[in-house]
């Protein structure tokens, strides 16, 4: 690590150009843009924001139709433990159940009081959870209690009743059972549930001339395709990151995409000791920065098409220069590729170093040959088998779910071929390719039914619309991408009479009588053996815990065919098309937009970007540099015809002549004036060309748009505060290793005197955390923190306790991304606390800095006095008039904060409290390995551990004696009891990593 100012001979106040910067303004030294503690307007007082905007804006304005439903539902559930099930008041229950993410399970557990849910955990006895979550994950009781919700049953927006429904179309299923079921369309959610599977077979039996289609606008066709070529079927493959050496992804962003993220984002961050014997390196390709991207050792910016390339010439070099003989077809026919030649030979020297230790994985927003060539990659490395394990898919992959299946639904429409059509998949109007208008077709369907969780584009054009039952209120079954199987038990009784999907397909299966619960208990009787005692008690045990022991899947053991792979492939031109290029991403936090109207989503920072409340063309500087856009410019973006109006933010490490845009914006927020939030990327998307296309025309238009982005103020000003070094450096330096930002440092006050036996501490391992934003959501479930919405955003207003700051290091067109977590540090000698009037920060003898609202008389000296900048004051009455609904989501361990008072990281200490009234009941000291933080609990990587100091061997101990540990602003004398490990990378010596 290079010496910054010669190791502080003072505290550094300087204007030399910091080592890591967070924006292209800080980096260029635009004073303007850098110069304060915060951004330009952030004093001002709150006016022009009427509170009633706001409140309609985050969706609590609608009324509580009625608080009966806040009881458990009437089957048996059974909660997270083999006892039953006993409701205390002010006592929390933890239930075992799991949701569909892709079409595949995750675990969770989820907490709820009295009979209402409030937190999301992931389930430590689920192999694709192993106790985290997503984001989305950590939101759901945001959706759960959304008075936007679709409510009752409607036919053209007239009410009816469920009844009248299943009068009808058993009559309509009659009908179209004589003709065999011609006429009867049915799209679906990909799903890996057994009881759906075998409705699906019950309909298909009933109507054998009936189209089951199942539809997802982020469709992973090309992962199924792409291994039916390689091995001659579709197959799921499972990566075994923490045994890896060596790991090239390819357009792969495998630490957040995908149904076993959570999985192999652990496996990743374990192979990522420096302690350990050798520690992993990754190799990222790829246009936009994601979060594998951010983690990689070499990232190399390309266009979407050049990826396919990049993969081509890795495999003719190996062939070429390390003798792999099954890559012999790619021996000549990969293409040159001069400027990227260096690159080339230091990755597949590195693959054919590590053999069997090496391994390719590619994104399915890449073509099906190229995910082929992956396979044949591996095979040729000796990887698969081995770190690359094959799998037979829970999901139908009969058919494509991709666009082309709405291009036919909307042809057989119009047509007159589809007399009665069955909806389950989201918004399929929405996601429609560009020239199939899906919802003028849907009018000329004579039955249409649609399972809606709001009233979006598809409501509007269908005849029947059913309410959707929440995750949270559903009964159901599904299987992890390993075939482990769980139950989906309900939380709650549906609040607004929603319908699960099963409860849609039971009718057209014959079985309109039986529940969705009876249907999934019926279904497993007949796995499990039986209805008798034996099998009643493994079906306890499969709710209690949240799995069905011994479901998994084996492997399938299949040789690639590389003849075939090879007469797949082809090569891309040698130079690429010319001109720029529009790339297509899922939504990070919306998703394929159904995450849309969520909150706490709209509210959380782009892991790169920081930014909330919308999407933006995103664009490389040298681009935007050639094209003379800025970042907040409006331009036109047209393609094929198809123009869309779009924001441009200049995102440094982007891929040149490349402009990204997500997926799942464009649609009318829940706003009086029904604001459209960020850009309709859908409305550029073509069947043939669904992620990425040539010809994209980019014109600036008039103005600046809005962006609210959380960290496009403040500087570093010359400080250490996200570190980073290389593995060679780390090595040679270990003995010594950032020796002066640890230790004790001079001061005139006394040391803190700690009691026994518990002194609560934190430690996050930079080396581990990935910056997926999963603990900023976990902690605003747990404390109850409110939104703001973009206009206070904008001003530096956001209320979250913890943050994920983002720094680059290196030069703009390929900097290295850091991302470091920063919440309240729980100095030992705090600033805080000295400056309070009111003493209403104060010190515990256990270490905790604490707040005591009811003594804030909003001063805000503590804020100003934090150097970490940590604490956030209530400007407004974010809850004040909150419809009651809204309210069930409240935390009732954590007091709701009014205007006027100050906010910070509390390290949870509800949490502690509770384990210590549970600790004295039983008259033991406190399970301080069960104890931890939302943040930590949350975190797929581990990266943050809390617990107590006064154990040596608990794992926070020990990363406070770890040789990577420093304290931020250690020069300050704060004390802080949060410290860092920092971040190590592991690069190839025979590329320059700067």
């Amino acid at each position: 690590m290079s010496s910054l100012t010669d190791r502080y001979p003072l505290p550094v106040i300087q204007d030399a150009r910091p080592r890591a910067w967070r924006s292209l303004e800080e980096l260029h030294g635009d004073v303007e843009a850098s110069e304060g503690e915060f951004p330009p307007g952030a004093s001002a007082p709150p006016e022009g924001m009427d509170r009633r905007r706001f409140l309609q804006l985050v969706g609590t304005t609608a009324a509580l139709a009625g608080l009966a439903a806040c009881k458990r539902p009437a089957e048996k559930v059974l909660p997270y433990t083999q006892n039953p099930p006993e409701v205390t008041p002010g006592v929390p229950q933890a239930y075992a159940t799991a949701w569909e993410w892709e079409g595949y399970a995750a675990g969770l557990v989820v907490t709820a009081w009295e009979g209402r849910p409030t937190k999301v955990e992931g389930n430590p006895d689920h192999p694709l959870s192993l106790g985290a979550t997503s984001p989305q994950a950590q939101a759901l009781p945001v959706d759960l209690y959304d008075p936007s919700r679709t409510r009752g049953v409607s036919l053209r927006g007239a009410p009816r009743t469920l009844a009248e429904y299943l009068e009808v179309h058993a009559g309509r299923a009659r009908a179209l059972e004589a003709k065999g079921g011609e006429g009867l369309w049915l799209l679906l959610e990909p799903s890996a549930s057994p009881t759906r599977r075998e409705l699906v077979e019950r309909i298909r039996q009933r109507f054998p001339r009936a189209r089951v289609e199942a539809h997802h606008a982020l469709s992973r066709d090309a992962v199924h395709e792409g291994a039916r070529l390689a091995f001659g079927r579709p197959l799921e493959t499972r990566v075994r990151y923490d045994e890896a050496r060596v790991v090239l992804a390819l357009d792969a962003d495998f630490l957040t995409q995908g149904p076993s993220a959570l999985r192999d984002a652990r496996a990743f961050a374990r192979s990522r000791t420096p302690e350990r014997e050798a520690m992993g390196r990754l190799y990222v390709a790829e246009s936009h920065f994601s979060v594998t991207g951010m983690n990689a050792d070499h990232r190399f910016p390309l266009r979407p098409s050049e990826v396919e390339r990049f993969a081509l010439a890795v495999a003719g070099e190996l062939a070429r220069e390390h003798g792999l003989e099954r890559l012999a077809p790619w021996r000549e026919r990969a293409p040159a590729w001069p400027e990227r030649a260096r690159e080339v030979r230091a990755v597949a020297a590195d693959l054919a170093r590590q053999g069997a230790r090496a391994v390719v994985v590619v994104g399915p927003r890449q073509p099906a040959r190229v995910h082929a060539l992956a396979h044949g990659l591996n095979a040729a490395l000796g990887s698969q088998p081995g770190l690359v394990t094959l799998h037979e898919p829970g999901v139908d992959t009969g058919r494509p779910t991709g666009p082309g299946v709405l291009r036919e639904l909307a042809e057989a429409a119009r047509s007159g071929r589809v007399d009665t059509l069955v909806v389950t998949a989201f918004d399929p109007v929405s996601s429609a390719p560009a020239g199939v208008d899906l919802g003028q077709a849907l009018g000329a369907v004579p039955h249409s039914i649609y399972r809606a969780y709001r009233t979006d584009e598809t409501a509007r054009r269908c005849g029947w619309v059913l309410p959707a039952a929440h995750v949270l209120e559903s009964w159901g079954d599904t299987r992890a991408v390993d075939g482990t199987a769980s139950v989906i038990q309900p939380l709650i009784q549906p609040i607004f009479g929603g319908l699960t999907e099963l409860d849609v397909l039971a009718p057209f299966a014959g079985v309109a009588e039986r529940s969705s619960y009876e249907l999934v208990k019926a279904s497993w009787a007949r796995r499990l053996g039986g209805n008798g005692p034996a099998f009643e008690d493994a079906w306890e045990q499969g709710l209690a815990v949240g799995a069905f022991p011994g479901t998994q899947a084996p492997e399938v053991e299949a040789s690639v065919d590389v003849e075939a792979v090879a007469a797949g492939g082809g090569s891309p031109a040698p130079g690429g098309a010319p001109g720029l290029e529009l790339n297509l991403l899922p939504g990070y936090k919306v998703h394929d937009g159904r995450f849309f109207h969520n909150a706490w989503l709209q509210e959380l920072p782009d892991p790169l970007t920081t930014l909330t409340w919308g999407n933006a063309a995103l664009v490389s500087p040298t681009t935007a540099g050639r094209l003379g856009l800025g970042t907040r410019d409006r331009v036109r973006l047209t393609l094929r015809g198809r123009t869309v109006e779009a924001v441009v933010y200049v995102l440094p490490g982007h891929a040149d002549d490349t402009v990204s845009l997500e997926l799942g914006w464009g649609r009318e927020g829940p706003t009086p004036e029904r604001e459209v939030l960020g850009t309709p990327a859908y409305a550029l998307r073509h069947e043939d060309a669904p992620w990425f296309a040539s010809g994209l025309q980019v014109e600036k238009g008039e103005g600046q748009g809005r962006l609210a982005v959380t960290q496009a103020h403040g500087v570093m000003k010359g400080r250490e505060i996200a570190l980073h070094d290389t593995l060679g450096d780390f090595e040679e330096k270990k003995p010594r290793y950032l020796a002066h930002l640890k230790g004790p440092v001079e001061s005139l006050y006394d040391p803190f005197k700690y009691g026994e036996p518990y002194q609560w501490a934190m430690a996050v391992d930079l080396n581990r955390c990935t910056g997926c934003g999963a603990c900023v959501v976990a902690c605003q479930a747990e404390n109850n923190i409110p939104v703001v919405g973009p206009e206070q955003v904008e001003r530096s207003r956001e209320m979250h306790w913890l943050r994920v700051d983002r720094y680059f290091e290196g030069p703009p067109e390929a900097p290295r991304a850091i991302p470091q977590p920063m919440m309240c540090q729980h100095c030992e000698t705090a600033p805080c606390e000295y400056v309070c009037p009111v003493n209403a920060t104060v010190h515990t003898d256990e270490g905790l800095n604490q707040m005591v609202y009811n003594r804030c008389v909003g001063t805000r000296y503590c804020s100003n006095n934090c150097p970490y900048k940590v604490r956030r004051f209530n400007f407004l009455n974010y809850h004040r008039d909150m419809a009651p609904v809204k309210q069930l989501g409240f935390n009732p361990d954590v007091t709701v904060r009014m205007r006027g008072v100050m906010e910070k990281c509390t390290y949870c200490v509800q949490r502690i409290e509770r384990a210590r009234i549970e600790a004295r009941r039983v008259l033991e000291p406190i399970d301080t390995k069960a104890l931890v933080s939302a943040c930590a609990q949350v975190c797929p990587t581990e990266a943050i551990v809390f617990g107590s100091l006064h154990e040596p061997e608990s794992e926070v101990a020990r990363r406070h004696r770890d040789a990577r540990r420093y304290d931020v602003l250690h020069e300050q004398g704060t004390r802080p009891r949060t410290v860092y490990l920092a971040r190590i990378s592991h690069p190839n010596p025979e590329l320059d990593h700067g």
